[in-house]
């Protein structure tokens, strides 16, 4: 089995202008019935070896020795091993080093490692605790390893900064950096230009998309769950409101602001637009990895009082079919 057989990467041998024409018609056709113009999709710089961060497993061993890291394919029962090419047209250069750093020590690894980089090292996520050494021989001496076990440091440095975000181990971080960015940039100048006087911002995990504008003396309210994202938040964001809490209870009343942005979990934020909408933000941002969710919540306040005036793909999955949205939504 090759990569494109697998459902990791299943569009990863069409030419990078197909794959882009899937995504883009796939916004099409879960938006288009707002009867708003979809932006051409925003390609990724790299259109192969884009990913920051890969979750691996090893497969059951019947002879008592570790097997090579892979994936669980979804779906179904299967393991995959790729080799090194297809490893490389996945992940980012550091990435594949690290993966093929933990396959060179024969570890026998228990559940899910997470490999990921801020595109100038890697980390490694352990989900359950492992016999992981601290340090590894390199070319100029020993090299300590940054390990962390269920969030925790358990050797070198496992906190990575991100376009100068802290990023604990645990924390979501976007899969693709050179994109992450480009979104962030759009967000930003959109912030710019109505220069608000506070931002919601509802599942702002490190604070990705208000961090900018907190720079500039906006004040930020960021909510989302409780855990080492809203401890980053505090840091990235200092003198910010930053709640740690299920999001879907915020209450409107609980934060001042003029324009909110949302950037929930595939699953998408139902009911949380309308919540919003309540004290009449100038401007909603929204920013989805999954165009029918995204649909299903615009439509709970489009052409009730707000309408969307744009709607912007960028390719943040090459590869795949998965597409990342930012919609604009103004107040009428």
């Amino acid at each position: 089995m090759n990569l494109a057989e697998t459902a990791i990467a299943p569009l990863i041998d069409l030419p990078y202008d197909e794959q882009l024409a899937v995504r883009q018609a796939k916004v099409q056709k879960a938006l288009g019935w707002l009867g708003v113009r979809v932006s051409p999709i925003i390609p990724s710089p790299r259109v192969e070896g884009s990913r920051a961060r890969l979750t691996l497993r090893q497969a059951a061993s019947h002879a008592n020795a570790p097997s090579r890291l892979g994936f669980h394919l979804p779906g179904s029962h299967s393991h995959w091993i790729p080799d090194s090419t297809d490893l490389a047209r996945l992940a980012r250069p550091e990435v594949v080093a690290g993966v093929g750093l933990l396959d060179a020590l024969g570890l026998t690894i228990r559940a899910d490692v997470e490999v990921r980089s801020d595109g100038e090292r890697a980390i490694f996520a352990f989900s359950e605790p492992n016999p992981v050494p601290r340090t590894v021989p390199g070319a100029d001496g020993d090299v300590e390893l940054a390990v962390a076990i269920n969030g925790k440091r358990r050797s070198g440095r496992p906190i990575l900064t991100v376009d100068g975000l802290r990023v604990s181990p645990s924390s979501f971080m976007q899969v693709n950096l050179e994109v992450n960015r480009l979104v962030v940039a759009d967000v930003d100048a959109i912030l710019q230009d109505i220069v608000p006087v506070g931002i919601l911002d509802l599942y702002g995990g490190v604070g990705n998309l208000s961090a900018l504008a907190a720079t500039r003396g906006v004040h930020v309210a960021l909510a989302d769950n409780e855990g080492s994202a809203t401890d980053d938040a505090k840091k990235n964001l200092p003198g910010a409101d930053v709640m740690a809490m299920d999001v879907g209870k915020w209450k409107p009343g609980q934060s001042f602001y003029d324009v909110a942005i949302l950037d929930p979990p595939r699953s998408g934020a139902p009911g949380m637009l309308a919540k919003v909408a309540v004290t009449r933000p100038r401007v909603i941002l929204y920013l989805s990895c999954d165009p029918l969710t995204l649909a299903r919540d615009l439509g709970t306040i489009h052409g009730r009082g707000y309408r969307v005036v744009r709607v912007q793909p960028y390719d943040m999955f090459p590869g795949t079919e998965h597409v990342e949205t930012l919609a604009v939504l103004q107040r009428v």
